[in-house]
């Protein structure tokens, strides 16, 4: 029975992610509506330690360094909501160092070349790095995007997401292409 309600849950966390897409499929490429929809739902299934910064303002905070790929799907997709009982707001920001105040981070293909020095700066640091660069989640984020066809799928990286403090859900590993499980 224990199987059952975590298959369901597993099964909520897709189906929320096609919801929140949803509205945007009219605006942009699908590759970008499903991200935005996994950037935002991600922090549904991420624990921070109680250490973690919190924003001036109070509110859980989504950043995208580099290029930004989302335009307004990202914006959309928080619009309204809240994460961990905070508002959400999106900040674009151009230094990996402003990343530290970010819960979640999207760091942008763009970033490929300086991905080492961004990730080497915000090691331990309590933010989840999310990326779609090749090799992500293997360079040392903890989730990296990749397309399987035209179907978005992550990979985890468990290790850099523990030695960073956070706690990942099993509902959020279950759903993920592959789980990495060392740094």
């Amino acid at each position: 029975m224990a199987s059952v309600g975590r298959a369901w849950r597993a099964a909520l966390v897709v189906a929320a992610a096609g919801v929140l897409a949803a509205p945007l499929l009219a605006q942009r490429p699908a590759e970008y509506q499903v991200k935005a929809a996994y950037l935002y739902g991600f922090g549904r299934f991420v624990e921070w330690p109680s250490s973690a910064a919190v924003a001036g303002d109070g509110s859980f905070v989504l950043c995208v360094l580099g290029e930004d790929p989302f335009g307004r799907l990202l914006d959309q997709a928080a619009e309204g909501g809240s994460l961990k009982n905070q508002p959400v707001s999106v900040r674009r920001i151009d230094r990996a160092e402003d990343g530290a105040s970010c819960d979640t981070l999207f760091v942008s293909a763009s970033e490929e070349a300086r991905l080492p020095r961004i990730l080497s700066v915000l090691a331990r640091r309590p933010v989840l790095t999310v990326g779609d660069s090749p090799d992500f989640a293997q360079r040392g984020g903890m989730i990296g995007f990749s397309l399987e066809g035209s179907r978005v799928r992550f990979t985890v990286n468990l290790g850099a997401a523990q030695d960073a403090g956070l706690m990942l859900q099993s509902e959020l590993l279950r759903v993920a292409a592959a789980v990495l499980r060392e740094r």
